[in-house]
């Protein structure tokens, strides 16, 4: 998957692309903390998530981006999986809201890097997918590929489905989460 260098025309459109996914956007600048993705915030009982009114459940919640209804799966610290690196990450520390995984669609490769020049323009890119994972990923030894920014806490995921079809999310975490990510992942 290539890393196109955006001009400053497909820039501009990211940019506004960006606001318009996330408006009323939750926008940091470096060092700024990220607690959350709108009105969902880090450490939230699953009790308050339920009182949202975009959240049918405490593990579901579905918003309006990019002129489409966008479902989200939320994890809270202490709950179980299958995926053994992310089981072990929510028995960190901490307690609440950790985790928030944004279905974007089905994967194209435009879509995709419409996605990194959106994530771009407003984080900063902490760990990139090497070459090696990616052919891993091509080869069907990885399920799953992952870009960091603002050190884990905003991820961008390519995830092959058991049928081979692939999806795309946006993932926003916790700050210890972000931990557990960044002690597997090195820095590009």
């Amino acid at each position: 998957m290539p890393h196109p260098s955006p001009t400053p025309r497909t820039s501009l459109i990211g940019f506004i692309g960006f606001l318009w996914m996330l408006t009323p956007p939750i926008l940091v600048t470096a060092g700024e903390p990220i607690t959350g993705f709108r009105d969902l915030k880090f450490g939230m009982t699953q009790q308050e998530v339920t009182k949202l009114n975009a959240c049918s459940s405490a593990k579901e919640c579905l918003y309006e981006l990019n002129d489409k209804n966008r479902y989200l799966e939320l994890l809270y610290m202490g709950d179980t999986t299958e995926n053994e690196a992310l089981q072990t990450a929510l028995k960190s520390p901490g307690s609440g809201l950790a985790r928030i995984s944004i279905d974007m669609g089905q994967y194209t490769e435009a879509w995709y890097n419409q996605l990194q020049r959106i994530l771009g323009d407003s984080y900063q890119l902490t760990h990139d997918i090497s070459q090696e994972q990616i052919q891993a990923f091509l080869g069907q030894q990885l399920t799953e590929l992952t870009s960091g920014y603002e050190n884990g806490q905003v991820l961008l995921t390519v995830a092959r489905r058991e049928y081979g079809n692939m999806i795309i999310k946006v993932i926003y975490q916790s700050p210890e989460m972000a931990q557990s990510f960044v002690k597997s992942k090195p820095p590009s």
